[in-house]
């Protein structure tokens, strides 16, 4: 049995995208093309309810079964669309997700998560996980603020797939989407190595098939030639974060081929996003429905030392950073509050007799005092409530992460 997954981060942020309506149209228009034929399909970054209605409305012939997963201010992004049948739903929202008080990024409003859908295809029982992580705003790691809620969203992801996908009856696990972490990124390898992917692009065995429009080295985003992307001064060619990685139950899956695709738009200057999607024709053998146990055993203890002692330096790694970051916070903590402390005392100064200053100065003193006002209600806002959130939920994946360092064995 073969299966066709496509994942594409649309960009589809209303007021801020260009060019939505068109691209989503042409994406619609090339979906129902009958020579364009996927079984599965993720989108990311569907902001807009209206964009997923109607995408799901226009394609519903093709893909009848479809999900949405709501989430945060404006929706998570991520749906699914799938010709076969979706038997059950499950998301969990990351518990860090940035900092409200950076609205220029946006992340917090979104309600990132990991969405699954339990998929029947031909009596094989698939979870489609599709995600979305944190973007990297900085790309050097001393400047990325980002960097340990990316960590500690690549370690509840990891939880959420081992929790969800541990039962007899899953025949294949898929995760796709846009991971905003290429392959040398810490958060990248704790997913690969705990939850035992294989990486379709890296695996392909048609290494030869590629789509001409798009290059062949896997990159997604950032590309030079996207009139919508800025390409990054570390990598000027672009970069790789958005996968399909699949691990099967019974090691009876192989990737046939896999490749980038969805450039340019046919007869237009426009290309169908900011990213480009990636494809993978996943072929399962059905003769092997269940290997036998003691076999899978014997393989896993084989393994087990040079899995432990990978997992085990990565997850260290994880929690240096997540300490470094629990530290900072303390730091931030306290200049915070010298700052809505040193605000709190300008706030009664200079002000003046409100009966006889000018009206100049009675402005001046007016916009000195609201800002004064907005200084310290913030402050306290982060000493109080925001920093203590992002401690604790630091704390709390940095302590899971030690009892799994602290395990005589990692289960895999």
């Amino acid at each position: 049995m073969q299966l066709r997954i496509l994942t594409l981060n649309i960009w589809g942020v209303r007021r801020i995208a260009k060019y939505i309506d068109e691209r989503v149209k042409a994406l619609i228009k090339y979906l129902k093309n009958k020579d364009s034929y996927y079984d599965i399909i993720g989108l990311q970054e569907v902001w807009s309810k209206q964009d997923y209605i109607l995408i799901r409305d226009q394609l519903k012939s093709e893909y009848p079964y479809s999900h949405y997963f709501l989430s945060g201010v404006i929706g998570s992004g991520c749906c699914v669309l799938s010709k076969h049948p979706i038997l059950n739903v499950y998301e969990h929202r990351y518990t860090l997700n940035g900092f409200p008080h950076k609205i220029q990024h946006g992340d917090w409003f979104c309600g990132k998560l990991i969405g699954l859908c339990i998929i029947s295809c031909n009596g094989c029982i698939i979870n489609v996980y599709n995600t979305h992580l944190h973007a990297n705003y900085h790309h050097v790691i001393p400047d990325d603020i980002y960097l340990a809620h990316r960590v500690c969203q690549a370690y509840e992801l990891i939880q959420f797939i081992e929790s969800t996908s541990s039962n007899y009856k899953t025949d294949l696990v898929v995760l796709l989407g846009d991971l905003n972490l290429t392959t040398d990124d810490l958060g990248f390898k704790l997913i690969k190595h705990i939850c035992q992917f294989h990486d379709s692009h890296d695996e392909r065995i048609r290494t030869d098939k590629y789509d001409p429009d798009c290059p062949n080295n896997g990159y997604t985003c950032d590309l030079p030639d996207n009139p919508f992307a800025t390409p990054l001064k570390h990598s000027k060619n672009g970069q790789r974060i958005d996968y399909i990685l699949y691990h099967a139950r019974n090691n009876n899956v192989k990737c046939i081929e896999s490749y980038t695709t969805l450039n340019r738009i046919p007869n237009s200057r426009l290309c169908y996003s900011d990213h480009l999607a990636v494809y993978s024709l996943l072929e399962i053998d059905e003769k092997v429905k269940f290997q036998d146990i003691v076999s899978r055993q014997n393989n896993r203890e084989q393994n087990d030392d040079v899995l432990d002692n990978e997992t085990r330096d990565l997850l260290e790694s994880a929690v240096l950073i997540i300490k470094a970051t629990v530290e900072r916070i303390q730091r931030d903590r306290l200049w915070y509050g010298i700052i809505a402390l040193i605000s709190l005392i300008f706030l009664f100064l200079f002000n003046g007799n409100p009966t006889t200053n000018s009206i100049y100065y009675s402005i001046l003193m007016l916009i000195k005092n609201l800002l004064c006002l907005i200084v310290i209600i913030g402050g306290i806002w982060l000493v109080g409530l925001g920093k203590p959130h992002e401690r604790n939920a630091l704390s709390s994946v940095k302590n899971a992460m030690s009892i799994r360092l602290k395990a005589p064995q990692f289960f895999h």
